[in-house]
């Protein structure tokens, strides 16, 4: 979403407009004598009015800039985009639903509090199954703005959303990060609301602003302004990831419960079922658990990713029941996207060997549905020569804090070779060609020891670990350790 004109540009706008038919009227023919004293104050009266507001134009970027950090958009663009026709029912009408199904009341429930409902939203589920996937896909989805926006009318809808991230950087899992994340999107499409509300910081001169830290007392207050104000503004809030916020999350619950007090605000929520979350939002009716509702989702999830390999035209042409593997998929993953993700992959790298349908099955039959049991045979998978390596990689990844340069992981091999290479390396830009073959060396050496665990960014130039995507099992980090222990005997 853009940064919003300020009234104040319209402003400058106005004036500057007026200035240049001042002068132009002093310049006409029939305008004699110069410059009278009335038109020189007018003149001084615009030029003043112009310089008032530049300096409140000023004012107001410099604390929109202030709110925003280097990580505040990273959890967001870490999350995949929902896959091809998922989560489609979350905007299905009473009407276009199957009353004869369970789940038909949950899924028409969300529309209705988006057009029309109030307080909190929760959506909920197991480890995943796909929540920060759905809240993406709602918060950036054209018809959420369009169900919102019948909810606003005839008042101005604003749209603000914020992703925890356990694993990221301080910012991105505090209470100060969501409320500057939500303060710097309200202020970017309401940059006027900025002096009225931000009492404390619009006195002071632009230049005191980046020896100004933001400190949370004074971001809870800016909020609850934003709250009290009587204006024709609606807010919807988007937040992500309440597990993985850190601190008291009682406390923080009440919080949140507090703000949709205000008659102007109301917010869409997930987590998972966590007692603390349960007793503060499950007693409500606007609820969903996600993993019961995605059945068809999953199933048409796994169809896509077997039918795109080029091998599975042949493999359905051989057995006429083929989809046996899909019927099972949809069948045993209980709602969760990421054992989905991990089967699949597994099953694709299966026929890229060319096995046999009954291969394939044994395959399947052989994979834990547990993720911790799932994840423990992917890398007792890699070949034992690698295991060193693999462990080692794996915590380079796990400890970075966000996607680290593919050439960090070219530099964790060149130290296997010669623990000082650092200071051998050449003072200048490598050619693109071997940049470009380097990196394909680095992305073939990363899937052969790590099974997929990692993974390439869609540019190619930076690595995340598949938790970026999906919450991993906390145990599988001590798993890695283990593993890196037993390698090095330390």
């Amino acid at each position: 979403m853009d940064v919003k004109q300020s009234a104040k540009l319209d402003g400058i706008a106005r004036t500057l407009s007026e200035l240049k038919a001042h002068v132009a009227n002093t310049r006409s023919p029939t305008h004699s004598g110069g410059f009278a004293p009335d038109d020189v104050s007018s003149l001084s009266d615009e030029l003043s009015q112009l310089s008032i507001f530049k300096d409140a134009v000023a004012k107001e970027n410099h604390i929109l800039r202030s709110l925003s950090f280097d990580s505040r958009p990273v959890r967001h663009g870490s999350i995949p985009v929902a896959y091809t026709r998922t989560f489609e029912w979350a905007f299905e009408s009473d009407e276009l639903q199957d009353s004869t199904k369970p789940d038909s009341g949950l899924r028409s429930g969300l529309l209705r509090w988006l057009a029309e409902g109030d307080d909190f939203f929760w959506v909920s589920g197991k480890p995943g199954s796909g929540k920060s996937t759905f809240i993406k896909f709602l918060a950036d989805h054209p018809k959420t703005l369009s169900a919102l926006s019948r909810w606003a009318h005839p008042n101005r809808l604003v749209v603000a959303s914020h992703f925890f991230w356990s694993a990221g950087t301080t910012m991105q899992k505090s209470r100060q990060g969501l409320l500057q994340t939500l303060l710097y999107d309200i202020f970017r499409q309401l940059p006027d609301l900025i002096e009225t509300v931000c009492v404390e910081r619009w006195p002071k001169t632009a230049e005191n602003f980046s020896h100004d830290p933001w400190l949370l007392p004074e971001l809870q207050r800016v909020l609850q302004r934003i709250a009290d104000q009587d204006m024709e503004v609606k807010f919807c809030f988007f937040v992500d990831g309440l597990d993985e916020f850190e601190g008291d999350h009682v406390d923080f619950c009440r919080t949140l419960l507090d703000l949709v007090n205000s008659p102007h605000i109301k917010m869409c929520v997930s987590s998972r079922a966590w007692n603390v979350f349960e007793d503060s939002f499950g007693k409500c009716q606007t609820k969903l658990y996600i993993h019961e509702l995605t059945h068809g989702d999953i199933r048409s999830y796994a169809e896509r990713r077997l039918q795109e390999h080029p091998r599975w035209e042949d493999l359905n042409a051989e057995v006429s029941n083929a989809k046996w593997l899909i019927d099972q998929i949809a069948e045993r993953a209980a709602g969760v996207f990421l054992w989905v993700f991990l089967v699949t992959g597994q099953l694709r790298n299966g026929l890229t060997e060319y096995d046999s349908f009954s291969d394939l099955q044994r395959r399947l039959e052989r994979m834990p549905d547990d993720l911790e049991a799932f994840f423990k045979q992917i890398l007792e998978s890699v070949e034992p020569f690698y295991h060193q390596k693999m462990a080692t990689i794996l915590l380079i990844a796990l400890e970075a804090r966000e996607p680290a340069p593919i050439a960090v992981y070219g530099f964790h091999d060149t130290e296997y070779e010669d623990e000082s290479y650092a200071l051998k390396l050449p003072l200048q830009p490598l050619p693109q060609a071997q940049v470009t073959a380097k990196r394909q060396q680095i992305t073939r050496r990363l899937s052969a020891r790590c099974r997929g665990l990692l993974e390439i960014t869609k540019h190619g130039y930076k690595v995340e670990f598949l938790r970026m995507s999906f919450h991993m099992p906390v145990s599988v980090s001590p798993l890695i350790t283990k593993t890196l222990t037993s390698q090095t005997g330390a």
